[in-house]
């Protein structure tokens, strides 16, 4: 419903129906000195009548009719300042009506001028201002008002204004308010009263906030695109601020103006160096300077007027990366985050998970950048990992050398979702803020994970599944932010004693039950647990704990010409997205297959998952890929996580070791498919399916040892082998929780 609310309100105002400062300023007054000119012809044009006409004792108005008369004058007033065409209305009616009781107060006065003057008056206040409105103002819903109010007098209040007291008293009698039952009359009084106030004051809070518009000079004179949205009614007031730094256009942000401007911060949104409106020229990277930008920025914010000195930052995916990194450098002012469905580090997550994220980069470059995306590739992969301190530092909080975890000062909510393609670092930058960061920040965080695609919290349809409408994220996350926000701006107060993580545990949709599709509360992450090893048979099998006593070697051939397409997964929204059926490629010859039986008990993991593969290769590098997947009873193969390891960079992203294309040598992986939290219930099945290709979402390696984004005209074909059995024990690592004392069901 408030939804509604604030959409009714910000269309008005964009529309031009409500304007704040009209209201307050030019409908107020209007009203009230024509209102006033209304009130005293009108007691003048009866005082002498009183004298007149009344004995002794005897009151032209009872206490209750003088009551009511003056709730009339007040709530005239208040209806018309709503909207000026109504302050129009009531203002030439109430003039006209004074010329009206001028004319009869000359008869007491005995001064023949005034009757004249008043005719006149009575002529010229329509005309005048139907001219300056037709001509100067050019306003022509304000013609229509004084047609109305003039074709109301005509009708009406010149009949009024013409009665003698007596006559007034008898017409007051034929309706005395006080012939009307005392409910009804109290009712009538709170309407009169509340409706215009109501509007009113949710034109206040919901108003088109003061634009600014600056270009912020950097310290190396670049200059940034920014614009300043006061909040309603401030009029320059000093109040905390809410900074936005985007790469999409910060034109395109209006949802965060009717977001923060209802909340009473000042807004600034700023277009990212490169992008937009902002400077950059044509050598810029995307994010390396975000650090530095931000810290200009905020300095540059603690210097305005409207500034209290009291900064937090907000914004999803490419709008969070770059808060992590000026939040790294512990700029002064800045007291609070909103982190969502982002990474602290640029290359472990983004460009790489174990291999490149083909699709993510240079699809995503493309489309933000479009005017230096190729010099963008060109120098990320001018090296064949991030050897570069310039780029890969000033990109992550765990090295530290430039922005790093240890600077940050910050009360923080993490949000991200299972599905997420930046899940990883959600995870990772909750714990780096919550545990390696300053007092200010350690035990100061807080963590939201659901059942989500990237940023898809308004949806219950993730992938090919559809979850429980308790799924939704919105009202969570933004009642958790607003807790945070209040205490880090407003200085309220706030328990970071109890759960300070919520994650919803994931199951079978077709089938409701208690055990799965619901939240989960935690005090902190990750959650205590035993990793079980779930080990992969000589007969295709999966094992829980039990070594097998059987060797045996998987082999298949990996052509980089014919990569296994992807389906779905933690990919960004222009890629096939979240869980979806792995079946139509899952039958091929290059994919080992390994699953349990039908689980007759239902199995949970929570955290962390890890492939432990024992492989060998006739290639120098390749890929090795792992896929979790939950099999339905009726076939279907539901994606639960994944990952890829490019084997050049199995200890790291800034050194690269090959293999010896010999397969005599064995080599030990260890495969991140990042975290979940799921429960396979009795009837499913567990599955694993591993190969070496997952394309788009990961670059098709050619086993060649070239750099990734090049050389794709060459390439080798892969022998790729997967050793199992007790003397190459490769598995699949699930968590297990054993202490549950540290999670709870409600919250």
């Amino acid at each position: 419903m408030i939804d509604w609310v604030i959409m009714f309100f910000f269309l008005l105002y964009e529309a031009g129906f409500l304007n704040l400062e009209q209201i307050f300023i030019t409908n107020l007054f209007l009203l009230i000195i024509c209102r006033g000119i209304y009130i005293i012809a009108y007691y003048l044009r009866y005082y002498k009548d009183y004298d007149n006409e009344l004995g002794e004792g005897v009151k032209l108005f009872s206490k209750n009719e003088i009551i009511y008369f003056s709730i009339k004058q007040v709530s005239l007033i208040l209806f018309g300042m709503i909207y000026y065409p109504i302050a129009i209305f009531i203002s030439f009616y109430s003039l006209m009506m004074s010329t009206s009781y001028v004319k009869h107060i000359s008869k007491n006065i005995r001064f023949k001028y005034v009757d004249l003057v008043a005719k006149t008056f009575n002529v010229l206040i329509p005309l005048g201002g139907i001219i300056w409105c037709l001509f100067i103002e050019r306003n022509y819903y304000s013609i229509a008002a004084i047609g109305i109010s003039l074709i109301a007098f005509l009708h009406y209040g010149i009949k009024t204004s013409d009665l003698s007291l007596s006559k007034l008293i008898e017409k007051y009698d034929k309706r005395r308010f006080n012939k009307i039952p005392k409910f009804a009359q109290l009712i009538g009084v709170f309407l009169l009263i509340a409706t215009p106030t109501t509007i009113i004051s949710i034109s206040a809070i919901y108003a088109v906030p003061e634009k600014r518009t600056y270009m912020i000079e950097m310290r190396d004179g670049v200059k940034l695109a920014t614009d300043v949205y006061l909040a309603p009614a401030s009029f320059g007031i000093p109040k905390p601020v809410i900074l936005i730094r985007t790469p999409y256009g910060k034109n395109e942000m209006g949802i965060y103006r009717t977001f923060y401007s209802t909340q009473d911060y000042h807004l600034v949104i700023q277009d990212l160096r490169g992008t937009h409106d902002s400077e950059g020229g044509d050598d810029f990277i995307l994010f390396i300077k975000a650090y530095q930008d931000g810290v200009d920025t905020i300095n540059w914010l603690l210097d305005r007027s409207w500034c209290n000195g009291r900064i937090a930052s907000a914004g999803p995916s490419a709008l969070c990366i770059n808060q992590y990194y000026y939040a790294g450098m512990a700029p002064e002012g800045l007291v609070a985050q909103q982190l969502w469905f982002g990474t602290p580090e640029l290359y472990d997550h983004a460009i790489y998970q174990g291999s490149y994220h083909k699709s993510s980069v240079e699809t995503w470059i493309q489309s933000t950048a479009p005017d230096n995306w190729r010099y963008q590739l060109d120098t990320l992969f001018a090296y064949s990992s991030p050897k570069n301190d310039t780029l890969y530092n000033s990109t992550s909080l765990s090295i530290p050398i430039g922005p790093h975890y240890s600077n940050i000062s910050v009360y923080g909510i993490h949000a991200g979702g299972w599905y997420d393609h930046f899940l990883g670092g959600t995870i990772d930058g909750y714990i780096g803020y919550d545990d390696h960061g300053t007092l200010e920040a350690k035990g100061h965080q807080k963590m939201i994970i659901g059942p989500w695609t990237h940023v898809n919290i308004w949806s219950t349809e993730q992938g090919d599944l559809k979850y429980p409408k308790n799924s939704l994220g919105f009202d969570m996350l933004f009642s958790w932010e607003q807790d945070i926000f209040d205490a880090a701006l407003l200085g309220k107060s706030i328990n970071w004693a109890g759960t300070r993580v919520a994650y919803y545990l994931m199951g079978d949709v077709d089938t409701p039950s208690d055990e799965w599709n619901y939240w989960r509360y935690a005090y902190d992450w990750p959650l205590d647990h035993i990793d079980d090893k779930w080990y992969f048979k000589s007969t295709g099998g999966l094992i829980n704990s039990t070594l097998p006593s059987i060797n045996k070697n998987f082999s298949y051939l990996y052509d980089p010409r014919d990569p296994i397409p992807n389906r779905g997964g933690q990919n960004q929204p222009f890629d096939l997205i979240g869980p979806m059926d792995q079946r139509s490629i899952e039958n091929r010859s290059d994919v080992l297959i390994f699953e349990t039986p039908e689980l007759t008990e239902s199995v949970e993991i929570v955290g962390r998952i890890m492939g432990n593969l024992f492989v060998t290769s006739n290639c120098t590098d390749t890929d090795f890929t792992i896929k979790l997947t939950d099999v339905y009873p009726d076939g279907r193969s539901m994606l639960i996580c994944d990952g890829s390891l490019t084997t050049r960079s199995r200890y790291n992203y800034t050194t690269d070791v090959f293999m010896s294309g010999n397969q005599i040598n064995v080599y030990e992986l260890l495969v991140d498919c990042w975290s979940t939290a799921y429960v396979f219930a009795s009837g499913h099945r567990i599955r694993v399916a591993i190969s070496s290709s997952n394309f788009p979402r990961f670059a098709a390696n050619p086993n060649t040892g070239a750099p990734l984004a090049y050389s794709y005209l060459n390439y080798n074909i892969a022998n790729n082998t997967i050793l199992v059995g007790p003397d190459h024990p490769s598995c699949l690592i699930l968590p297990r929780l054993v202490n549950m004392s540290s999670t709870h069901t409600s919250y």
